[in-house]
């Protein structure tokens, strides 16, 4: 029996840490390799926050990438994870914007 498909899917963090650490997606979507260094606990000491700043920057840049992807790279993420419809929110200039497809 094929599984639901999902109605929306918020694409967060923990989504594409996930997609990151699945092959299947890693090669269909080569910017999540970048990714990948994120599910490895990194040790540090905290203090400049240096970790945390790369962590941001590399989440924001996939979910840019996924953005800017033409519309049958955009239907196969979908197929991927198995939802109707997908939304990513990315904090640019101090706003936040939602994109739906």
């Amino acid at each position: 029996m094929a599984q639901a498909l999902t109605e929306l899917l918020r694409i967060e963090e923990s989504v594409l840490v996930s997609m990151a650490g699945n092959p299947t997606f890693v090669k269909e979507f080569s910017f999540l390799k970048g990714l990948q260094q994120l599910s490895r606990k990194s040790t540090g000491c905290g203090r400049c926050n240096k970790g945390a700043a790369k962590r941001v920057q590399l989440i924001n840049g996939a979910k840019q990438a996924i953005i800017t992807m033409g519309a049958e790279k955009k239907r196969r993420l979908k197929v991927l994870l198995r939802a109707k419809k997908v939304r990513i929110r990315v904090a640019t200039s101090g706003a936040v914007k939602e994109h739906t497809f």
